[in-house]
């Protein structure tokens, strides 16, 4: 009975992706570019006085945060592989690489 409660205890580990925390500081995402897991969340905190908006226009993994007030966080999952840009609705020069796995 112990093996099998191990096995279950493990398999469930493995169904959860790691989180993955991207600041908002100084009008640019820290760090740059990323490499994730498919299953992996990507946390956005907002560090700026002002509100930022996360975006990707990537089919496979599109989404957008909305207006994110300073001192927030919002989370979004990673749902397949290949790579994408997130950008600031509101501040064109931000830029994130995301690399999935």
């Amino acid at each position: 009975m112990k093996k099998i409660a191990i096995a279950a205890l493990l398999a469930s580990v493995t169904l959860f992706g790691a989180d993955h925390v991207i600041d908002q500081k100084g009008k640019t995402f820290i760090p740059h570019e990323i490499t994730v897991k498919v299953g992996d969340t990507l946390t956005f905190v907002n560090s700026d006085p002002f509100a930022h908006n996360a975006y990707t226009d990537d089919e496979a993994n599109e989404f957008d945060i909305g207006m994110q007030a300073p001192g927030t966080k919002k989370t979004v999952p990673v749902k397949a592989a290949g790579k994408f840009d997130v950008e600031c609705a509101i501040h064109p020069n931000m830029l994130l690489e995301v690399t999935a796995n």
